[in-house]
This record gives structure tokens, sequence and C-alpha cells, in this order.
């Protein structure tokens, strides 16, 4: 039959015909009760026991305190492995006479589970003989809070009382029904939550579809995934642990991923010369630059050459505007070059004649004279804003002279010069490209400057007008387009990977702080997109953002990156000073590690584990 004692604790198969007294005695010799758990129970007293005098406390020797602190290490070992199994099969062992009653969740059948559980640990859990072993045992009592691992195989009486192994036996039983859960088909257990426990929220799934839709897939751990402080410090921590080469290899692999995604984005430009350097993208540009400039000037020659043939350059004109505008801008020529110019030019070519107060006048020529004379005024302008300014009103002075002189053939060479000024002259991000140092053979800008000059430095309205010129001069023009989208990515990773750090295998490691300044400093103005297009813009900071979720932690992490204070506490551990700060010998706190380390381990390692899984 079953009894259940004044506490609630049930004894099991106690045979007929046993009485009261037998069954109270044999309770508080188990360490089942107490005498006051049966001081209020009608029927039930103490049986009556002779006075025996108590004996008075001795100190135990140092010997007897060397036995007793062997007999508290084995108390911990068996603990934490016979008593652990024992303890298990307790619990098991309950648990299944439960479900098989039907009476498995309820309150009682836990309290009945885990009183089984108890049982079985102390059954199998060496028990102190001598009166040191027991002091020694019973101090860990006093830092029960702190040994929670351990109490559900500590036996009766290493703690002060019921109400402290308890709890922990109901986390042992909720451990059981966790391993249990774990060890069905996944497709077993529905919960509606992710692999790891907890519930996805929309920014997990954000951030798992963002790094799996890169060109290369980042591999996300758990923390990365949720950005939760507290698993993200765990994983930081654990990194730098014994156990924590997995987390390590993939700290690893996701660094190499985003090395990788580089080198598919530098392969979706169809570059091929930007990974050999920016000199070899500014020689293509300049190369198809010039090719194009020099067909536009093939092309406008042709225009005029027709025009000329067909007698429609012959017509006369008389450019008095130009005279008058000339004599009195004349001071300005100090600022603006290119009215002296147009002066000498003019009268080199008939145009205009010097009168001896240096003033000009105007006399009678032809359209033919009238376009070289435009032709050396555009050549004259270059980039200056103020010669520019200067050089744009000559020509303009001297188009409104010719308006509507020559015939359809002329006007058509006229219209495809401009084209020509438009597109290749009139910019400086495309001239100064085409231009060289005057009087010498250097060009403006070196190969090696174009990237930095004209994209790095540009604005935006500049760039775009460099693309467009570029994609209207050919195939090569295009290839080279490329081929700046080639070296934006190239200075990216170079300013990403700058650092002297380098991984267990030589690659560098990706900076996120560096990186972000690199897209940031492009994207500030839209010049990205205007680069590299939407789509592969958007790439770009998709693993900006990705490269966040993995090497960063949210405002308020703690993590210890430095891990002093792990190497503090360990050295406290082995210089005996931990038994100083909590009263317990040097040999019980070594059985208590080896006791906890077996159980700690495992958990960290399921834990670890855990971390690395893809979510759902």
């Amino acid at each position: 039959m079953d009894i259940e004692l004044p506490n609630g604790v049930v004894i099991q198969d106690v045979p007929e015909g046993t009485t009261q007294a037998q069954i109270m005695a044999t309770a508080i010799k188990a360490g089942l009760a107490t005498r006051e758990d049966f001081a209020s129970v009608m029927g039930m007293t103490e049986p009556s026991q002779p006075t025996i005098p108590q004996p008075t406390y001795k100190a135990p020797t140092l010997g007897e305190q060397i036995i007793g602190a062997g007999e508290t290490g084995l108390t911990l070992l068996t603990g934490g492995t016979t008593g652990l199994l024992g303890t298990v099969g307790g619990a098991l062992t309950g648990a299944y006479e439960e479900a098989k009653a039907g009476q498995f969740g309820t309150p009682q059948a836990a309290r009945r589970i885990e009183e089984r559980a108890a049982l079985g640990g102390q059954q199998y859990t060496y028990a102190p003989r001598t009166q040191a072993g027991q002091e020694q045992v019973q101090a860990l009592g006093k830092i029960g809070a702190e040994l929670t691992p351990l109490q559900p195989v500590l036996p009766t009486g290493m703690f002060p009382s019921r109400g402290q192994v308890v709890p922990a036996m109901r986390q042992a039983t909720a451990d059981l029904r966790t391993a249990a859960r774990e060890a069905l088909p996944p497709t077993a257990i529905n919960t509606g939550r992710s692999s790891g426990g907890a519930a996805a929220t929309p920014m997990d799934l954000v951030r798992q579809t963002t790094a799996e839709n890169l060109p290369v897939p980042v591999s996300l751990t758990r923390g990365a995934r949720t950005r939760e402080a507290e698993q993200l410090a765990f994983e930081k921590e654990q990194m730098k642990g014994p156990q924590g080469a997995p987390l390590r290899a993939r700290a690893e692999q996701n660094n190499l991923e985003v090395l990788q995604n580089f080198d598919s984005l530098m392969e979706m430009t169809g570059a091929e010369a930007a990974q050999s350097g920016f000199a070899a993208t500014g020689n293509k540009v300049i190369d198809a630059l010039s090719q194009g400039w020099q067909g536009a000037k093939a092309k406008t020659s042709a225009a005029y050459k027709k025009a000329e043939t067909a007698g429609e350059l012959e017509a006369p004109v008389t450019l008095d505007s130009l005279a008058t505008y000339i004599n009195e801008n004349m001071p300005e020529s100090t600022v603006a070059p290119v009215i002296s110019v147009a002066k000498s030019k003019g009268v080199q070519l008939g145009i205009l004649r010097e009168m001896d107060d240096g003033t000009v006048q105007a006399v009678p020529t032809t359209l033919a004279n009238t376009e070289l004379l435009r032709r050396t005024v555009n050549k004259t302008m270059g980039v200056d804003a103020t010669n520019k300014s200067f050089g744009s009103s000559i020509k303009q002075v001297i188009d409104e002279s010719t308006d509507g002189l020559g015939g359809d053939l002329y006007k058509q060479a006229r219209a495809i010069r401009e084209q020509q000024a438009r597109k290749f002259e009139g910019r400086a991000i495309v001239s100064n490209l085409l231009t060289k140092v005057k009087g010498k053979d250097d060009p403006k800008i070196e190969a090696s400057q174009v990237f930095q000059k004209s994209i790095l430095n540009g604005s935006p309205e500049e760039i775009t007008f460099l693309k467009r010129v570029l994609y209207t001069s050919g195939k090569d023009g295009q290839t080279a387009w490329n081929e700046i989208q080639g070296s934006t990515i190239k200075h990216i990773e170079e300013v990403a990977t700058s650092g002297v750090g380098t991984d267990s295998m030589g690659r560098k490691l990706v900076s996120p702080a560096q990186l972000n300044n690199a897209i940031k400093g492009l994207d500030k103005n839209g010049r990205l997109d205007i680069v590299l297009g939407k789509e592969k813009a958007q790439k770009v900071r998709d693993l900006n953002e990705v490269l966040q979720y993995v090497q960063t932690v949210p405002p308020g992490t703690l993590v210890n990156t430095s891990g002093t204070a792990g190497v503090i506490m360990a050295a406290i551990a082995e210089a005996g000073t931990t038994g100083f700060l909590t009263g317990l010998p040097v040999p019980v706190l070594s059985g208590v590690r080896v006791a906890t380390q077996y159980v700690k381990d495992r958990k960290l390692k399921a834990r670890i584990e855990d971390a690395l899984k893809k979510g759902d």
C-alpha cells in the first residue's frame, strides 16, 4: 500500500500491518520527514526514545579534515555520475508510471516524480561517514544557490531543507521533458516557433532573408539573426572559450563569405581590367573617350566638307557685333584669354582689322572663315569658369551674326559640331581626360587618378554625364563603364579590408565600420546607384547590413572583449582564494569542478550548436 506523509511525500509499497510508529521512525531516519511534520498529526506521535546525553563537539584533526575532504569529493563525484544516473532513472520511472496511470501533467504527479528522482539520486550517491566529511558536505548548503546545477544529484542532508532541493528537482523534470521532446521526430512537434524555441519575429526573417539573398549567402548565428543582447553576449564570450571552436569557425566562415561576395559583385559588373588596378581602369576610360572624340571630329569634318563642296560656306558675312564685343571687353582679357585669342585669330583670318588705337573693326568675310574662328574660340575656352563664360558669349555673337546664312548642309554640319562640343569639350569631367598639360605631352589627369577624380571626387551630375558619354561612345565606352563599376567594388573592398588583421588562413578581415564608411560615402548623394545601378547598389547595401548583424552588438550588450574577468577568476580558483571567499576548502572546490564540469560542458555545447542552427 502507499502511505502519504504529513509533508506530502508518498512512500510506496508499504507492507500491510506496518504500524504508524514504524512508518514515522523509518521516514525520519530516511530523511523523508522531520519530527515536526508528525507533531500535529492525530494518532501519530514520535515513539519514545531514551534520553541520550549529547556529546560535546570536538574539532576534527588535520588528518580527519583530509579524509573528510576526500569523502566530500567522492560525494560530489558520485553525485555527478552514478547519482545523476539514479536521478534521471528515478525521474523517468516516475514519469512512466504517472503516464501509465493517466496522471502525468498534474501537480501531484510532478511532485511524485520529483520525489522518485531524489530517492534515485540518493541511492547511488556516496554519503560521508566521518564527522569532518559530513560537516564539509553540510557547508555546501551555505552556497547552494551558487551550485544549482548540482542540487538534483546531491544526497539528502547536503542542503539545509527540502525547500532548496524541490525547485532544482522541478528544473530537472523540465529538462527531462525538453530532452523527451527533442528525441521526437521534428514532424511530431508543431509549436509554431523557430528551431531554437524562440518565436521568429518579422525582423528575424528579414535579416535571414537578406543574408540568404546575397550573391554568396551568409550563414547567420542565432544572435546575428535575432540581435538579442543576451544571445549575442553569450556567443561573443563563448567564442573565446575552450568550447568556442565552432563559433570561431563560423566567424571565419562569415568573413570568407563577405570576401566572396565582393568577388561575385565584381563578376556581376563584367569588369576585367579593374582587377589589375585603378590605372588599368583609367586607361580603358581614356581610350574609350579618345576613340569617341576622334569619331565625333571625323563626323563633324565630313559634314562641313559636304557643305563646303556644295558651296554653302562661301556665303558673305560681316561680324560687326563681334568687333564691338571684343572692343568693349578687351580689359577683361587678363582674366579671360579667350578674348585676346578671338581678336588675334579674327585679324589673321581677315575677319577683323586692327586699328591704330588697338581696337578692331569688322570686314566682309565668308562663313568658312567664321567657322574657323568659332572652332578656335571653342578650343581656347577650356574649363576655367571665367574664360568659359566669355568664350560662350563670343560663340553666341558669331552664331547670331551667321543665323540663317548658308544652306541645309551647313546647318546640319553646325548641329553636328555643337553635339561634339557638348559631349567631349564642354564638361571638365570629360575634357580633362582628353586634354594634356599646356606645352607638355602629359595628360591633365593620370590614368591611375581617373577613378579618384571622376568617381570619388565627382558630383552626381558629372558622373551621370560621364556615364552617358561612355554609353554613347560605342562598345568600348560601355566596356569602360563596366570597368568603372568594377573599380567601385574594388575600392569598397580595399577600404573595408584596410586593417592589418587576418584570419587563421591569412585572409584579410572585413571591418564593418570601414565597409559602412566606404558605402555611405558613395551613397549619401546617390552616386552608388548612378555608378552600379540600383540592383547591384542594393546588393552592396545588403552586404553592409549583414556584416553589421554578424560583427556588431546592440548598445548595452555586456561583452567582455578582453576576457580579463575569466582569467582572473581562473587564477583565483587555482590559488585557493575561492576557498577563502566561500569558506570551502580547496579539495572540495576541486570536487565541485569535477562534478559539475560534465553537465556544464554538455549544456554549453548544446547551446553553441543551437546558436549555429539555421533559422526556420
